[in-house]
């Protein structure tokens, strides 16, 4: 197209110099369509990454709703949901699932910080969230992210890692907390606290249905399934 474009700008000078018009004027015209030009390319590169970062955006989990129910636990230390939110990222991605599983000294990690009060509830609460359900089925339906989970697997080094775990004394350290009281203890004071149970009953909250129900009849909650689907049938005929 470009070379097209300049065959072209050459015939009107061409055509300039033999009927006597300015080739300035001529040449000026040129450079003024090569900057729109220039323009509309730096335009369409700038929606091409807009859309790229808004599909990332909608990746991607803010944990918004899990900050909001851990912090309702009581006798929770500051701070403590941004130490934990990058382990907890896990369950809203299964590439980041892939990473942790790959490493026994991250999984070993990521089932002392799962295996918790305030951290069981949060997550239980968050299970039967729309925003929640959003995240699982972007994922589930990016066949890419798929894939790149399927690799982790398919790594040599991650079995060897897991061979060498027993002799690794790092992937034993998370394990301590089982050994300190004040872990049996935490759990004892859950079991006594309604609180603990919200998950179990929050369904028997009518206001519990509506936004749920809403999600299920939106088409555009199942629009990512429809759309890999779609791609996939696209990829496996070329042809037609």
């Amino acid at each position: 197209m470009k070379s097209m474009k300049y065959c072209t700008q050459a015939f009107c000078l061409v055509v300039a110099a033999a009927f006597g018009y300015p080739a300035a004027a001529t040449e000026s015209q040129a450079a003024s369509e090569s900057a729109v030009e220039a323009k509309t390319e730096a335009a369409s590169e700038t929606v091409a990454e807009s859309k790229k970062n808004e599909r990332q955006y909608q990746m991607e989990h803010k944990f918004e709703k899990a900050k909001g129910y851990y912090a309702q636990c009581q006798n929770v230390p500051e701070g403590r949901f941004d130490e934990i939110q990058s382990y907890l990222k896990a369950f809203t991605d299964m590439e980041v699932m892939a990473d942790m599983m790959s490493d026994p000294v991250k999984f070993a990690k990521l089932m002392t910080i799962v295996n918790d009060p305030h951290t069981m509830r949060t997550m239980m609460l968050c299970a039967t969230e729309p925003v929640m359900w959003d995240t699982w089925v972007r994922g589930m339906s990016d066949y890419e992210k798929m894939m790149r989970v399927m690799y982790r697997f398919m790594d040599p080094g991650m079995y060897m890692r897991w061979m060498m775990a027993p002799m690794n004394p790092q992937a034993w350290a998370p394990m301590y907390q089982f050994m300190d009281p004040n872990y049996y203890t935490k759990w004892m004071t859950a079991f006594a606290n309604p609180v603990f149970y919200q998950p179990l009953y929050a369904w028997m909250n009518p206001n519990w249905y509506t936004p749920r129900l809403q999600w299920m009849m939106d088409p555009q909650s199942f629009a990512p399934l429809f759309n890999a689907v779609n791609t996939v049938s696209s990829m496996d005929s070329p042809g037609e």
